[in-house]
């Protein structure tokens, strides 16, 4: 792995030039200049940086010294080291006794740049490495059991418990990003919660925990997402073949949530078991067929008015008072609107198994 690469080199630079006003050059393990303030200087090899390397100390360099080596300037040059080995060599332009003082402030803050960088990398290579796992476990093909259960001990998750698949699907009009969610996210993570993102870029974590623990951590990422994004949880999966249904639930749920309640900040699995079924039926021929005595309802409830007193009626439980109330409407007008539905659809919401179908067939229309 090469550490000291040109980029990072040119941040080196650009960091330590904002603070000393000084021409800095960064050269590699070859001695050759990768990073300058002087864009000149680029690619030329630096012979003092080739002493320094050989030397593994610092080096001072003059008027007459720099004349004899080649692609060098007065200065102080000093090795750069990470994990006690040489990478490369910091070298600062100028007559080294106004330099001199602040010449290992500057070794300093190149190597701390460098171990930033490689931490920053360790972290995504390890960020990749569990959005991965996540993926391999959602999809539920190809498991290769031995493979993910190495990988996950590495990063040091133990899959061998309970978890729940939760979805986040931006909404086209967030101002965030996927990025800054996931940033934001990992802070709210427990130790044994997995974090990957999809190639459909859907946010996915596999939380660990209870219920409680599960409800508590929905709220403050709520909080976060900022209605920003749609929010599902799927069924809690006792182990890893699972964790495929649990996430088919869950996504299920960010399309037909908010055609249901699009109000709703979070969909959970226990709260909609009937309406994913009926989801799935919808998607079916036969789903339509099997309620096609709600069509006529539709048909003839030009204005809604119908429809809107089913859903009432459904949400309300049955209560005619409340009905009436929340419709603002007198109680033989909600007996004539119940009345037309029965008419209509030869199925009367005032008996129970007769409710049931209507609410059926309502919500296949819905989900269509």
């Amino acid at each position: 792995m090469q550490l000291l690469t040109h980029e990072l080199a040119q941040e080196i630079v650009v960091r330590t030039m904002k603070i000393l006003h000084k021409n800095i050059n960064v050269m590699n393990e070859k001695g050759i200049i990768i990073g300058s303030g002087d864009s000149k200087r680029i690619g030329q090899l630096h012979d003092g940086a080739l002493l320094v390397l050989k030397k593994e100390e610092s080096l001072e360099i003059g008027e007459v010294q720099a004349f004899n080596l080649k692609g060098s300037k007065p200065g102080i040059n000093l090795p750069i080291r990470f994990n006690s080995q040489i990478v490369g060599v910091v070298g600062i332009t100028g007559a080294p006794e106004h330099i001199r003082s602040y010449a290992e402030l500057v070794k300093m803050a190149a190597e701390l740049v460098l171990e930033q960088s490689f931490l920053l990398e360790r972290v995504q290579w390890k960020q990749r490495l569990q959005s991965e796992i996540v993926n391999r476990l959602i999809s539920g093909e190809h498991l290769e059991e031995a493979w993910i259960k190495e990988r996950s001990l590495f990063l040091g998750f133990h899959l061998e418990q309970p978890r729940s698949a939760i979805i986040l699907q931006l909404c086209e009009d967030a101002e965030t990003d996927n990025q800054k969610l996931i940033n934001a996210i990992h802070f709210e993570l427990s130790q044994q919660d997995l974090i990957g993102v999809t190639f459909s870029n859907e946010i996915v974590v596999l939380k660990a925990g209870s219920e409680s623990v599960q409800t508590a951590f929905l709220k403050r990422i709520a909080a976060l997402s900022k209605g920003k994004a749609v929010m599902a949880i799927g069924s809690i999966a006792e182990d890893n073949s699972e964790l495929k249904t649990s996430f088919h639930h869950a996504q299920l749920l960010t399309h037909i949530g908010p055609k249901l309640d699009p109000h709703a900040e979070l969909y959970r699995y226990q709260d909609f078991r009937l309406e994913i079924v009926l989801s799935q039926l919808a998607q079916k021929e036969q789903g339509a067929y099997a309620f096609h005595f709600y069509n006529k309802l539709l048909e003839q409830d030009k204005k809604g008015e119908l429809v809107h007193t089913l859903d009432i009626y459904i949400k309300e439980g049955g209560e005619l008072n409340k009905i009436a109330d929340h419709l603002f409407i007198h109680r033989n007008t909600l007996r004539y609107r119940l009345d037309k539905i029965t008419e209509l659809t030869g199925k009367d919401p005032r008996n129970i198994k007769n409710l049931m179908e209507l609410y059926m067939a309502k919500l296949v229309n819905d989900l269509k």
